[in-house]
């Protein structure tokens, strides 16, 4: 299974657009069983719907069968004290990505695993989508097999060290109390593995026997002035084979003829502050 996150893609973005296809060249070489898109798939679909529509034609360019979830830049972002309004989620900007995209959330069962797909941006919206969710994660949760091992996909993480936590802006994990909420969904559940995207960073985190997977931007870095060194800050994919009895050992490729570009010094400051 090949993953990747924060695309960016759209019309505006031609750099996005290049390592795009980069991309699309290794999957197609790869083969790989299915492709999970983590979200920020557009550039800036929350506010620009042509956005959506643009990414989705990009998805379609994969030779394999895709999932995929929202995420900020998609659907707008989580409440938090001074996001602006117009960069919050919203029914409307959720409903565009399930015309368009397809399901938000999802479920996939494989040999020895569930894997639990979670909207990231719903959390702490208030939405009635948001309580519908977590209904949604309770009865999954309730009919995972004995000897099932969990993976849990969303687009932002959701935690690292306590004082990395406490140090981040508002925007880059879970907010606190649904973060919170989630661990208690999955108090007495064995939780592997954790995969998410956002940071524009790869990094492994080993944490209370669950591995937290960072899968990196197929499109730019932040400069170090504006985001700290995590992990590593490389363009690139994610895979990993899943299987019963397998162990998790995920694998970097930086795919052929993609450009390692770093925001505001390669390319024009598109990018929305986060």
């Amino acid at each position: 299974m090949i993953f990747v996150s924060d695309t960016h893609l759209s019309p505006d973005a031609p750099e996005a657009q290049d390592n795009w296809a980069a991309v699309v060249r290794h999957i197609d070489a790869a083969a790989p069983d299915l492709v999970i898109h983590l979200g920020d798939l557009s550039l800036d679909g929350a506010r620009n719907p042509a956005d959506i529509d643009y990414a989705r034609r990009q998805l379609d360019l994969l030779p394999v069968a895709w999932h995929a979830i929202p995420g900020n830049h998609d659907i707008g972002d989580n409440p938090f004290p001074g996001a602006p309004e117009s960069m919050t989620v919203t029914d409307g900007r959720r409903q565009r990505w399930l015309d368009a995209i397809g399901p938000d959330y999802w479920s996939l069962n494989l040999p020895g695993w569930v894997l639990l797909a979670v909207n990231a941006q719903l959390a702490g919206s208030g939405l009635a989508s948001e309580a519908s969710q977590w209904l949604w994660l309770a009865d999954r949760l309730a009919r995972v097999s004995s000897g099932q091992r969990i993976a849990l996909l969303t687009h932002k993480p959701i935690t690292a060290g306590d004082a990395e936590v406490a140090e981040a802006p508002p925007y880059r994990f879970w907010p606190p109390a649904a973060s919170s909420r989630l661990a208690e969904e999955f108090e007495g559940e064995s939780v592997a593995l954790v995969v998410s995207g956002h940071v524009h960073q790869s990094r492994i985190l080993s944490m209370d026997g669950t591995q937290h997977l960072w899968v990196p931007t197929t499109w730019a870095v932040l400069p170090d002035h504006a985001q700290a060194v995590l992990g590593a800050k490389r363009a690139g994919i994610m895979s990993l084979e899943f299987g019963t009895g397998l162990p998790v050992r995920p694998d970097f490729h930086e795919p052929a003829g993609i450009r390692q570009l770093t925001m505001t010094a390669d390319i024009p400051d598109r990018y929305n502050g986060r």
